[in-house]
């Protein structure tokens, strides 16, 4: 599945490069359906690899979000709900603007660790919310053609498959494991369920002293302790004297 992500992301780089490359003989509508398409691959595998090997079952939910917004973005191109070459880098720039707020909220998610995958969503969050942002400013700025801004997101979204598929983690099988490998995950497993024994004897002995504490307690006490407390009935006492 990472083999697949790195494919498609190196071809929407390979899209990107080229629309920002001929710019000039290369228009949206004429490769509309080839990135639609595009867009759909992109998806499904997304969606696919919901279930790879990952750390973060939080990452896994955003994957799959991405997947399926990727998707249903194909499915418009293709289906030529976006005609129009101004509507175009608009939507894509709302996309991918998205895509990077997503990343962004990884890596504060991964904030306390800041291992490379936190630099890596920071990168690609704020490049995606910068290059997002653009689509919507382009007339005021630079007034790059439709061409480029669409490579732009292609190059921006490949991006983002190549950290889709960094994040998937390869488990080897043990008949290709070495011995240090194999003796290595040994002794992860080994730690992992030291320290789960570790926290059920604790919640065990935090039980045992619970029981101990009750049955000790004696049982007029135990009855005034769910009692409700004098607080509670002067509300109740004071409006029946005013009654009175």
């Amino acid at each position: 599945m990472r083999s697949l992500n790195m494919i498609i992301g190196a071809l929407f780089v390979i899209a990107g490069v080229a629309m920002i490359a001929g710019f000039n003989g290369i228009t949206f509508l004429s490769v509309a359906f080839v990135i639609g398409l595009l867009f759909m691959v992109a998806g499904v595998l997304g969606c696919m690899s919901y279930k790879s090997n990952r750390e973060d079952s939080v990452d896994s939910t955003w994957v799959v979000v991405d997947g399926a917004t990727t998707f249903v973005l194909g499915f418009l191109i293709i289906s030529n709900k976006l005609a129009s070459d101004a509507a175009v880098p608009l939507v894509l720039g709302l996309w991918i603007a998205i895509t990077g707020i997503r990343n962004l909220t990884r890596a504060l998610e991964k904030a306390d660790v800041k291992d490379s995958y936190f630099y890596g969503h920071l990168v690609i969050g704020l490049v995606n919310v910068i290059a997002g942002l653009y689509m919507f400013f382009n007339n005021d700025l630079l007034r790059l053609p439709v061409g480029i801004l669409v490579g732009i997101c292609l190059l921006v979204h490949g991006l983002n498959i190549f950290m889709v598929a960094i994040t998937i983690l390869v488990a080897k099988s043990g008949f290709i494991m070495s011995k240090e490998e194999m003796l290595e995950q040994a002794a992860k497993e080994v730690e992992e369920a030291h320290e789960a024994a570790k926290e059920a004897i604790k919640v065990l002995k935090e039980a045992k002293a619970t029981v101990e504490v009750i049955k000790e307690t004696p049982e007029e006490e135990l009855d005034a302790a769910l009692a409700p407390k004098p607080t509670e009935n002067k509300p109740a006492e004071a409006s029946a004297e005013e009654n009175k």
